[in-house]
């Protein structure tokens, strides 16, 4: 019986153990998916929030690379550079009641310099509404990432068109 004792303590701290190292020193990948989380949470705004636009905006083109480029396809034009996107980011007016955004069934796959990453994802966009949530719109993303002064950085953003329905 002590035998069995000691097992599954065994068992126990090297699993405590496990999940302590990763959360301690997350892979690339990790950090990726962290740091995507991050920007869903600083984009994602109300109408009574406290930080400002300009805050909020410098606080968003942290995440980009100074010649990101953001091409999500038509009608869309493509936006070149972290100062342009932080430009808008500051003069952009929140809808309504305002918005969650979220990217979801996120893959990312670091490449063997550790140095460059690639990422595709669904982001999702929901409108808030009093005491709910309304209106969810959802584009595939792909995101190029580099790794610059040990941070990752978004590189390129493109838009996947979706496949069109028949007529």
């Amino acid at each position: 019986m002590r035998t069995l004792v000691r097992i599954v303590a065994v068992v126990v701290a090297l699993v405590a153990a496990y999940y302590a190292y990763q959360t301690l020193f997350p892979d690339d990948e990790g950090r990726i998916r962290t740091a995507l989380d991050e920007l869903a949470t600083t984009v994602s705004q109300s109408g009574g929030e406290g930080l400002s636009q300009v805050t909020r905006a410098a606080r968003f083109g942290s995440f980009f690379t100074q010649d990101v480029v953001v091409d999500l396809g038509p009608p869309f034009s493509p936006i070149h550079g972290r100062d342009t996107i932080m430009a808008l980011a500051a003069r952009s007016q929140i809808p309504g009641e305002g918005f969650n955004v979220r990217f979801v069934d996120v893959t990312a796959t670091v490449d063997l310099s550790g140095l460059s990453a690639a990422a595709h994802m669904t982001a999702t966009v929901q409108g808030r509404s009093v005491g709910d949530l309304q209106a969810i719109d959802a584009k595939e993303l792909e995101m190029a990432f580099r790794k610059i002064d040990g941070e990752w950085r978004i590189d390129r953003v493109t838009g996947v068109q979706a496949i069109e329905r028949p007529r």
